[in-house]
């Protein structure tokens, strides 16, 4: 989740007209298209790196896992530089970076030298650029926002679809030096995005909520929300890191194989589109929510060896997956609004963000040592369907035990006020007033569904 702040006071400007505002979310778009094609993509280059260098899993996976861990921290971390320098030379620099480490690519000649290229300078050039991509977006739209949020988010699943194949062409006809010589070229054109990303006319002064504060942590809500950000990010990192690799060990060719990526992209977008348009109710819907996150979470886990052992049952699981995925971080993000509280949650951020980090550096290496010691990807993807199933466990359980009546606008507002409940942390809101915490402001929390939220 990405938040922004700025005073009830100032007057909203006027929105901008004409079509550059438009130019603002193309760019955006493509900026979100390369990160996240070239990332979610890591389960290829995992495959190829371990043919290539000939070190096993365990080592091999702390390539893709560094990636997504100094990415995912990096977009935390970097607020402050993002806040002096602006959106656009932050995007401008990540493109530089990225590339750099992506071309660095045609010069490693050991493993150790990937971490610190594919893994640590892509990841911080990566890291640099998607969070203001989102937020130059939210600079230039009040009304709309919604619509171009959604239209620049688009841009993750867009980049699932296309990039897998693209990498698994360019690996044939250029090896995998010359692919990560092209992705580098790809990766610079993020800086071109940036280039088009020109700060909105009399924008709003904004500033961003406190990185760590202490006021969630004190709610088992939010501690349960950590605990099962960590389990989701744990579990969702060995299917992406592994599914290629487990596709290939069941006799399914490399290209066939990379296929199974772009299916979960195409899977976990239409997913995403369906909740989207069905509306919030719908995805907190109590039979809804209850099959799409746990019924999904037990099939998933359950019948992977079944599924894998022909082509047609792979796609089945990866379509599964991806639907499971696109549902479960609209529902999550939904929920933890009702449980929680936007407020919190923006509070809390760097809490989550260092969670979801920590699940993507651990789940590839851990699963890597029970291949090792297994010698069968099978409970690989036990272990990685648990960890989903217990995240939408956690969540599901916090939801019937706390939430109340979770529709929206003018049906939640003819409750009568003893059959509405609000967030538990709004009970701390004095104490939160006693050392200066300012909760009377209007923010906007952009959730990774592309919906924008204004909490008064």
């Amino acid at each position: 989740m990405i938040t922004v702040a700025w005073d009830n006071k100032a007057k909203m400007h006027r929105e901008e007209e004409g079509a550059r505002k438009w130019v603002v979310v193309v760019a955006a778009f493509f900026v979100q298209f390369i990160i996240c094609g070239i990332t979610y993509s890591l389960g290829i280059f995992h495959h190829v790196f371990q043919q290539v260098f000939e070190h096993d899993h365990f080592d091999t996976s702390w390539a893709g896992s560094i990636l997504l861990y100094v990415t995912a921290l990096t977009s935390v971390v970097m607020r402050c530089f993002m806040k002096s320098f602006g959106c656009r030379i932050s995007v401008m620099l990540g493109g530089v970076l990225s590339a750099t480490g992506l071309a660095l690519g045609m010069v490693v000649t050991d493993l150790y030298q990937v971490y610190l290229t594919y893994g640590v300078l892509t990841g911080i050039g990566f890291g640099l650029a998607c969070t203001p991509s989102i937020m130059i977006v939210e600079q230039h739209f009040y009304e709309g926002r919604f619509e171009a949020l959604s239209v620049v988010l688009g841009g993750v699943g867009a980049g699932m679809i296309t990039f897998p194949i693209v990498i698994r062409n360019m690996l044939e006809y250029m090896a995998w030096r010359g692919t990560l010589w092209m992705l580098a070229g790809c990766a610079l054109n993020i800086c071109v995005c940036g280039a088009l990303m020109k700060p909105a006319k009399n924008a709003k002064e904004m500033h961003l909520m406190p990185l760590l504060s202490c006021v969630p942590l004190r709610n088992v809500i939010f501690l349960g929300l950590c605990i099962a950000n960590l389990f989701w990010s744990f579990g969702s990192t060995i299917i992406y890191m592994y599914l290629p690799s487990y596709s290939l060990e069941q006799g399914t060719d490399f290209g066939l194989s990379s296929f199974l990526i772009a299916c979960v992209g195409m899977s976990s977008f239409t997913s995403r589109m369906i909740f989207a348009f069905m509306g919030n109710n719908s995805t907190l819907d109590d039979m809804t929510s209850l099959l799409c996150s746990v019924g999904l979470g037990v099939v998933v886990t359950g019948i992977c060896p079944l599924l894998f052992e022909d082509f047609a049952g792979q796609i089945g699981y990866t379509l599964l997956f991806g639907f499971y995925s696109g549902y479960w971080t609209t529902f999550l993000s939904q929920a933890a609004r009702e449980l929680v509280g936007p407020e919190y949650i923006a509070m809390g951020n760097g809490y989550l963000s260092f969670m979801i980090a920590l699940g993507s550096l651990m789940g590839g290496p851990a699963a890597g040592l029970l291949v090792q010691e297994e010698n069968e990807f099978k409970y690989v993807f036990y272990l990685a369907g648990s960890c989903l199933l217990w995240s939408s466990i956690i969540m599901m359980l916090f939801k019937y035990q706390k939430c109340g009546y979770l529709t929206m606008g003018k049906e939640r507002e003819e409750r009568p006020s003893s059959e509405q409940k609000v967030p538990l942390v709004a009970m701390l809101d004095d104490s939160n007033n006693e050392k200066g915490i300012n909760l009377n402001e209007k923010a906007v929390f952009v959730h990774e569904n592309g919906e924008a939220n204004e909490k008064p």
